[in-house]
């Protein structure tokens, strides 16, 4: 018997094993030593030449060093597109798939070789290209090489989006303005004032807009499983925003205090020259974490207090042209729905490419964000014990951002294509809101036609003519009292 037994197999299988391990270890080191590289780091940034527009092509090349083969072994390089719908590859007779994977055979080359690889900008987005180098054996194992970095694409608008954009964007940039003229001009200081003395209504506004609707949006941000932090930054802007001139609109259509309704307008309006790039600097740096965008806390801040100015004019014209400022207040509310209507046609337009965009999730926030602040609004300001007239002014003011302001944040003080991808969640708010608005409008004349219900208004008529009429009976009483002797009274 061997004196190694049972240790003589284990020793045997180790000896037959240990020529493929040295193989196996062998090709991973050879293949260690392959440096695989791009011949640029990033594509689609810069200046106008420099920009890779959708339906354009640039070019990079793919370089590999120290590459040494084994004459027994076949070798392909692997280029991975993350994502396939931003940009397309192609090098001589290869070409990407359905799922971003370009593979080329590299069998045979040189110790020093490089790859020229066209790539095409498909739509506007970010996107990066990764290479990897596999190395199949003679007995059938495969090692890989990643590269060390990856290739990263910015894709733009192309040129005849980009004009279309542009007037749309100062179209809306004008309207904008235009409207926060009259805004100024509809202000009345004396109501203001009598509503500030006892800012009970706005301060509620403030805190259900400027502490739970970024908050929320900042949530429902991470609650969905969105896949693109722009539209996420998109969602959290239009949360940061002030309350938007339809909601006076709505205020009325609903029998809201409209006095109140313009009041917190105009604090809530101020009150996001400071809010907003406070809360994009507190919570924006943790959505944009480790992504290629940059916030301009600067620009944010310099747009936002610029439009106090067409704010002043308005108050200006209504202290010294008391006539024309009339005039400005009755075309107010044509043009607040004039530029609701503006923004959808017109947008949709020439932003026909943010329908793509918006899916499923999109959707579900364009609904839940104005609903969420119609909801609190409502429930906080009757915890408050607010009027009816109140609650209506301060849930609607919560709900209805000013998504104008939001999608005139984004587009001019964020590169494209980072601007574009977080527009889409406002336009998608401001394309949803009405509708849910008008279902609750329609129900709501609907159940005054058909099931009349005695209203808290008429409730409290009566209660103050129930009042009048018992003082009215007690004082009669006392009258006739008086003209009585003193020892019948007394009787």
């Amino acid at each position: 018997m061997c004196p190694l037994y049972p240790f003589h197999i284990i020793i045997l299988y180790f000896c037959l094993l240990l020529p493929l391990l040295l193989a196996v270890v062998e090709g991973a080191e050879s293949l260690a030593a392959w440096k695989v590289s791009f011949s640029a780091s990033s594509i689609g940034k810069g200046n106008e030449t420099e920009k890779l527009r959708e339906l354009t092509t640039k070019n990079f090349e793919v370089y590999c060093s120290d590459c040494v083969q084994n004459k027994e072994s076949i070798y392909k390089l692997e280029l991975k597109n993350e994502d396939p719908r931003i940009a397309s590859m192609e090098s001589g007779n290869f070409t990407q798939n359905d799922e971003g994977l370009m593979e080329m055979d590299i069998s045979g080359k040189g110790r020093e070789w490089s790859i020229s690889v066209n790539v095409t900008g498909t739509f506007l987005g970010f996107t990066s290209i990764r290479s990897k180098v596999e190395e199949t054996v003679k007995d059938g194992n495969i090692h890989a090489q990643p590269s060390e970095k990856p290739l990263l694409l910015t894709v733009t608008r192309s040129k005849a989006k980009k004009t279309a954009s542009k007037i749309f964007g100062y179209s809306v940039a004008a309207l904008i303005s235009f409207a926060y003229i009259n805004f100024g001009c509809a202000l009345d200081l004396n109501v203001m004032k009598e509503v500030l003395r006892k800012p009970i209504g706005p301060a509620i506004g403030l805190v259900s807009q400027f502490i739970f609707m970024p908050l929320c949006s900042f949530a429902l941000g991470y609650i969905f499983p969105w896949s693109s932090p722009e539209m996420r930054l998109g969602l959290f802007v239009t949360g940061t925003s002030p309350g938007g001139g339809a909601s006076n609109i709505w205020t009325i259509m609903f029998g809201g205090n409209l006095d109140l309704s313009v009041t917190m307008t105009a604090v809530s309006t101020f009150a996001a020259f400071f809010m907003m790039p406070f809360w994009i600097y507190v919570l924006g740096e943790v959505i944009i974490d480790g992504t290629q965008i940059v916030i301009p806390y600067m620009k944010i801040t310099t747009y936002a207090v610029m439009l106090v100015v067409p704010l002043m004019i308005g108050v200006s014209i209504r202290k010294c042209l008391p006539k024309v400022a009339d005039f400005m207040v009755k075309i107010m509310k044509p043009l607040a729905l004039f530029l609701i209507i503006f923004i959808l046609v017109c947008g949709i337009w020439s932003q026909f490419f943010m329908i793509k965009l918006i899916d499923w999730k999109i959707a579900v926030v364009g609904f839940a964000l104005p609903w969420l602040g119609f909801a609190f609004g409502c429930l906080f300001s009757k915890l408050c014990r607010r009027e009816r007239k109140d609650i209506i002014a301060i849930a609607v003011e919560t709900g209805i951002q000013n998504t104008g302001m939001a999608i005139f944040m984004l587009w001019f003080t964020l590169d494209h294509p980072a601007g574009d991808l977080a527009a889409v969640v406002p336009v998608a708010v401001a394309t949803l809101t009405p509708f849910p608005l008008l279902a609750a409008m329609v129900y709501y004349n609907l159940r005054a036609r058909l099931c009349p219900i005695q209203t808290k208004e008429k409730e409290v008529v009566d209660k103050e003519m129930d009042k009048e009429v018992t003082v009215s009976l007690v004082n009669g009483k006392e009258d006739r009292n008086q003209n009585l002797p003193d020892d019948i009274i007394k009787a």
